[in-house]
């Protein structure tokens, strides 16, 4: 493998990812959606040759792996402890409905159209999760992003993210042919949440303190390197546990989030970021094929037909999240549309049940689709519904109005 041409495809596929972001930002949508169809497009063109990637496809994929965990790291950092409490109870329903419904809903359609049990399985759960980041960027866009509505929906996305990562850790199991009883899914759940106490209670208040030494002593580049260290550190963690590495992204930038230098170490991490990231997106959307998109191939009409049943069960479900919220009629809809976005967890599900087997690649591109629709569907409802019942959400302090008052 000669390096130089790998740093080649690296500056082709990068290129392609910021075309397709940059036609998605300019048409009023999330840049992760343009670039999962630069990806798909890009496939589609040398659909009749060989992939220029495919060469280097295992160390584009570790590439992709990094930033996507240093993605889910930076989620982390923007979510604070004193937000998950003061919304907690409201959160935690939102995300157990908007998960289970969506896994039972997929499962159920999936079985109907006669696929596999474990194909249902990968489907559904492909379907629970929420993507916090597009949530939040278009939550950030209609200036609520300080509501108390927001605050539910961004909390229960990141629950139902974790619950999301659990469900997978459990049909991945199954998938590569290992033993699943009442007693391994009792131990695994044991040690998630033993994972994430011993994180947020013992070593929070020592990586904090790590983090403002290093900071004093070396300046910010020392902290965006020891950041990064540990983020790689927990992600081995949960993976030694039998995690997605992602897992322990996340809780290492929710471990951070109140750190004195959550500030400096995000703002290192954001041009990684908008590199790797989008260059995992662009790889997930070389793997759809976009030639069953086409209504005129019979054998493309069953495929057609179960992303439509799914695209339908997948918006039905997350809207039926908001019903969780009892006392608060007029928030219901908000929360529920701002649920809607799958993203990073459900591409990532979908991805290892393709890696795996599982999934014929028919069904991952129809799944695929479902991802990309939902991720447009929930921003445009959104804004649709927000300027006319923005009065019924009562806004909370957001910290910079908290240091402006305080000043």
């Amino acid at each position: 493998m000669e390096p130089g041409s790998v740093f080649l495809v690296l500056c082709a596929l990068i290129i392609v990812g910021v075309a397709g972001g940059w036609l998605a930002v300019h048409l009023n949508l999330p840049a992760i959606l343009g670039e999962l169809a630069a990806g798909a497009l890009l496939a589609l063109m040398v659909s009749h040759g060989i992939p220029f990637w495919q060469e280097y496809e295992e160390i584009l994929e570790v590439l992709g792996q990094v930033g996507l965990s240093a993605l889910l790291f930076s989620v982390g950092l923007e979510i604070r402890m004193r937000d998950i409490v003061s919304v907690g109870p409201a959160s935690a329903g939102v995300a157990l409905l908007g998960t289970i419904a969506p896994f039972l809903l997929g499962y159920g359609v999936s079985m109907l159209f006669g696929l596999t049990p474990l194909v249902a399985l990968f489907i559904g759960a492909s379907l629970t999760a929420t993507s916090v980041g597009i949530t939040a960027e278009v939550l950030n866009e209609l200036e609520i992003i300080g509501s108390k509505g927001s605050k539910i929906i961004l909390n229960a996305a990141v629950l139902d993210d974790v619950i999301g990562l659990f469900i997978l850790t459990v049909i991945s199991s199954i998938a590569f042919g290992e033993e699943i009883s009442i007693s391994n899914i009792a131990m695994l759940t044991t040690m998630v949440i033993a994972f994430f106490l011993a994180v947020l209670i013992v070593v929070r208040p020592v990586i904090s303190r790590i983090m403002s030494f290093v900071e004093r002593t070396y300046g910010d580049n020392g902290t965006a390197m020891m950041s990064f260290a540990y983020l790689m550190f927990l992600s081995f963690g949960a993976a030694a546990i039998g995690l997605d590495v992602i897992v322990g992204a996340f809780i290492a930038g929710l471990s951070l989030s109140e750190s004195r230098v959550r500030s400096h170490i995000s703002a290192s991490f954001r041009p990684f970021i908008s590199v790797f990231a989008s260059l995992f997106f662009v790889l997930i959307g070389t793997r759809m094929d976009l030639s069953l998109l086409n209504p005129f191939v019979p054998e493309n009409i069953p495929i057609l037909v179960l992303s439509m049943a799914l695209l339908v069960v997948a918006v039905a479900g997350k809207l039926m999240s908001g019903l969780a919220i009892f006392r608060d009629t007029e928030n219901r809809l908000i929360v529920g549309a701002g649920m809607i976005p799958r993203g990073e967890v459900g591409l990532i599900c979908g991805n290892i049940g393709l890696m795996c087997g599982a999934l014929p690649g028919d069904i991952f591109s129809s799944l695929l689709l479902v991802v990309m629709f939902t991720t447009f569907i929930g921003p445009v409802f959104l804004r649709f519904i927000v300027p006319r019942r923005l009065s019924y959400y009562p806004r909370i302090p957001t910290d910079s109005n908290i240091e402006d008052e305080e000043e």
